[in-house]
C-alpha cells in the first residue's frame, strides 16, 4: 500500500471526471482501454510514475515515465494535483494533464488506487467514483498468476492490500463486479450516461425553456 499520498492544489472543473479504481488484478486498465475506445470523446488522463515499463506498456500510453529525481523536482514546483510513493516508487497526476484536457471540453478518465481517492474525496473532488472488484479473491488471484510478471511474494502483498482497498467500498458511487471487460466497460458508459441526465447537470437547450424554468 501506499506510504505517504499527497496533495499539491485543490482542483475542480465543469466537465465530468471519471474515476475508477480497484485492487490489481480486477480488470480496470484493461477496462479504461476499451471505454476510450468506445467514447471516443472522453480523455484518460495519464499519470507519471517513476517505476520501470512493464513488457508491453508505453510512453504516454500507459504511463508518462520520468526519473525519481524528475518527479521530485515536479513535486517541489506544485505541478501534481495529487502523488504518491508506493512502495519505493512515485506515482502522480499532472494538473497541466487535466488542465489540457478541460481546455478542450471534454469529460475525463482517471485510474487511481485507493490512496488517490481518499485524496481526492478529502477535498470534495466533483466526479463519479467507481470501484472495479472481481467475481472473487480466487479469480483475483488467478488473474495476477496469469499476467506472468508476479512473484509470489507479491502476488500475497497485492491479494492482502486488494482486501484493504475493498473494505473502503463506502468511498465510492457505484460498484462493479468484472466478469468479463465487455460487459464491464458497457456498465461504466450506462454508468456516464445517467449521470449526465441528473437534474443538476441539465441545461435548458433554448432560452425559452429556460425562461419557464426560471
Amino acid at each position: 500500500m501506499a506510504q505517504e499520498r499527497y496533495l499539491s492544489i485543490p482542483f475542480f472543473r465543469k466537465g465530468l471526471p471519471i474515476i475508477i479504481s480497484g485492487p490489481a488484478g480486477t480488470g480496470k486498465t484493461e477496462s479504461c482501454k476499451l471505454l476510450i475506445k468506445k467514447l471516443p470523446n472522453l480523455n484518460i488522463i495519464i499519470s507519471h510514475t517513476t517505476r520501470k515499463p512493464r513488457p508491453g506498456e508505453l510512453e504516454g500510453v500507459d504511463y508518462h515515465f520520468i526519473s525519481k529525481e524528475e518527479f521530485e523536482v515536479k513535486i517541489k514546483e506544485n505541478k501534481f494535483l495529487e502523488w504518491a510513493k508506493v512502495h519505493t516508487n512515485y506515482y502522480g497526476i499532472s494538473l497541466e494533464s487535466i488542465e489540457i484536457k478541460e481546455d478542450k471540453e471534454f469529460d475525463i478518465l482517471l485510474e487511481l488506487d485507493i490512496q488517490g481517492i481518499e485524496t481526492l474525496r478529502k477535498i470534495n473532488f466533483k466526479g463519479i467514483f467507481i470501484l472495479i472488484l472481481p467475481p472473487s479473491m480466487n479469480e483475483m488471484t488467478k488473474r495476477l498468476k496469469n499476467r506472468g510478471t508476479e512473484t509470489e511474494e507479491s502476488i500475497e502483498m497485492r491479494i492482502k492490500n486488494g482486501k484493504e482497498e475493498i473494505k473502503n467500498y463506502k468511498k465510492f458511487d457505484y460498484i462493479i463486479t468484472n466478469y468479463e471487460v465487455e460487459q464491464t466497460t458497457e456498465s461504466i458508459i450506462s454508468i456516464i450516461r445517467a449521470e449526465k441526465l441528473k437534474l443538476n447537470r441539465y441545461i435548458p437547450t433554448s432560452e425559452d425553456i429556460k425562461e419557464i424554468m426560471g
